[in-house]
């Protein structure tokens, strides 16, 4: 074999043994799966969609889950952005955790539109929504936030 043709047979296989490893990352849990079965010591993320344009964004909320049960490994946002809003765009925020041990808890998601959230964020401290004033007429749905609820089972490995 030429030495030309060994330069690139070598790039190809490796290639090939490195997209038959199957590392696909974590499993990923859309909005609408509220209920998780997980093995302890397994990664998994969950996967809610943010449109940026109208100032929403979501966070995790009190109560935390149980530490003993599943621990957070970060956020991550994909955004993509939109030609007809200046600084804005959707998307999907991804919110990660590693199963620690065997038990049972919750994770709780705040949706939160531009105004309808009180609070830290990431940047420290709880996520609430926002009271809305007396006398005030209750806001349209769209610009209230909204709780969402992941119950996590793990099992033992």
């Amino acid at each position: 074999m030429s030495s030309a043709l060994r330069r690139l047979a070598l790039p190809a296989l490796l290639m090939t043994v490195l997209a038959g490893c199957g590392s696909t990352g974590p499993d990923t849990y859309e909005l609408g799966e509220k209920h998780i079965q997980v093995d302890a010591g397994e990664e998994f993320r969950l996967s809610v969609p943010v449109d940026t344009a109208t100032g929403e964004w979501w966070y995790l909320t009190s109560p935390k889950p149980d530490a003993d049960v599943v621990r957070r490994t970060g956020k991550q946002e994909e955004i993509k952005a939109d030609d007809d809003a200046v600084g804005g765009g959707s998307g999907t925020d991804f919110f990660g955790f590693t199963a620690v041990g065997p038990g049972t808890t919750r994770i709780r998601l705040i949706q939160c539109p531009r105004g309808a959230c009180a609070g830290g964020g990431d940047a420290g401290g709880p996520v609430t929504p926002s009271p809305v004033p007396s006398g005030s007429p209750t806001p349209d749905k769209k610009y209230r936030a909204t709780i969402h609820t992941y119950t996590v089972t793990v099992r033992k490995p």
